[in-house]
């Protein structure tokens, strides 16, 4: 190609150029490219900025205190706060009728608590019982042993497995107990009874104590980490009440039983509360009127109105030293002195007695002791 042929064809390249730069098309193309460099530079900016902020804050965080008395609160052991969103927001879960037609299958209930704080709470809180609310659950929600809740609240320390909607519980903020100063207590009494050391009561900054010897009658005071003995939970064999359904113990002679020796779950549904320390037996939330079935082979040695919370009470003699309990029912299906096989009808769930949503307590003895159903259950 000759040197005036390329001449010429640069010459027809430039002026196809120049159409092109002036057309409607060039400018819009332009324009995207330019839209997407800033944006992508605005995004790169932002996330140098968050870093560079992230790196101040870790520094603020792990710099000491300054104030001798950061962590000291604003409350006494005595006063307390309300349980508000501001103070501890918690995402409350209620139970409700969970019901599979497979009695063998029995779900766990999730405890969602996706609000929970991870800083270290100093302030005794007040939290008021909702439909559906188990010891356990709301233990769970303030990171706390349900046993806890029991030594934090007179109330309930008896029967831990009998709330009621809209009662009010004291929260504080370790395991432990919260307990009130008698007369002639020492610290060290105090310490001994609850298996901790007196350093430990002490040491505890909400207390506010400067030594052994400044408790006073009525004082209430935190034993971090204390325990108390295991607490003696009576059924009551009362014949009904008001609005309950008839029935009673039986005093016969026990009808001839046949009990395999092996237990069944007496109903389907959600576990909302475990056996533990407080709890001598397992909660089956469901539906009102969810069939109760015996767990094992036995005769019904009392079905009527218990006093202590229960509500409506079946209790099975399996005839080999075990019983069975199911508490809180709708209805009964079986008198006192029948003879039932495992795995028959007789009861409902309800909502009897001292219950916060409809379930069936059920519990495992062994010679008059209860024992943890899950020994027991497949």
């Amino acid at each position: 190609m000759t040197r005036n042929q390329i001449a010429h064809r640069a010459r027809s390249i430039q002026r196809l150029a120049r159409q092109y730069l002036s057309t409607d098309e060039f400018k819009w193309r332009a324009l995207v490219l330019t839209g997407r460099y800033t944006s992508h530079t605005a995004i790169v900016g932002v996330i140098l900025l968050a870093v560079i902020l992230a790196g101040t804050q870790l520094v603020r965080m792990q710099a000491p205190s300054t104030r001798p008395d950061a962590r000291r609160p604003a409350s006494a052991p005595g006063q307390t706060g309300n349980a508000t969103a501001t103070d501890e927001s918690i995402a409350l879960q209620s139970y409700g009728a969970v019901i599979n037609q497979d009695v063998a299958l029995i779900s766990r209930k999730a405890v969602f608590d996706t609000a929970r704080q991870t800083s270290e709470r100093v302030a005794i809180l007040t939290y008021t019982v909702q439909a559906g609310d188990t010891l356990e659950g709301i233990g769970a929600r303030f990171n706390l042993q349900p046993t806890t809740l029991m030594w934090s609240n007179k109330e309930i320390e008896d029967s831990p497995d009998f709330l009621d909607i809209g009662q009010t519980l004291n929260i504080i903020p370790t395991n432990g107990i919260w307990y009130t100063v008698s007369a002639n207590d020492t610290l060290d009494d105090i310490a001994r009874r609850f298996k901790v050391k007196s350093e430990d009561i002490i040491g505890y900054e909400l207390n506010n104590l400067q030594g052994k010897s400044n408790l006073l009658v009525g004082q209430k005071i935190i034993v971090p980490g204390g325990v108390k003995p295991l607490p003696v939970v009576a059924v009551a064999a009362s014949s009904s009440s008001s609005g309950a359904l008839r029935g009673g113990a039986f005093s016969g002679a026990a009808p001839r039983v046949a009990a395999s020796g092996s237990f069944r779950w007496p109903t389907a549904g959600v576990l909302t509360q475990n056996y533990y320390y407080g709890h001598r037996g397992i909660d089956l939330g469901a539906g009102v009127g969810t069939p109760v079935m015996a767990s094992d082979s036995g005769f019904i040695s009392y079905a009527g109105w218990d006093n202590t919370g229960y509500g409506n009470l079946i209790k099975v003699n399996h005839g080999n030293g075990f019983e069975t309990l199911y508490g809180h029912l709708s209805a009964f299906y079986v008198v006192p002195g029948q003879a039932v096989s495992r795995g028959q009808v007789i009861g409902a769930v309800g909502n009897t007695g001292r219950s916060t949503g409809p379930h069936l307590h059920f519990e495992v003895r062994q010679g008059g002791v209860q024992q943890n159903p899950f020994f027991y259950l497949p």
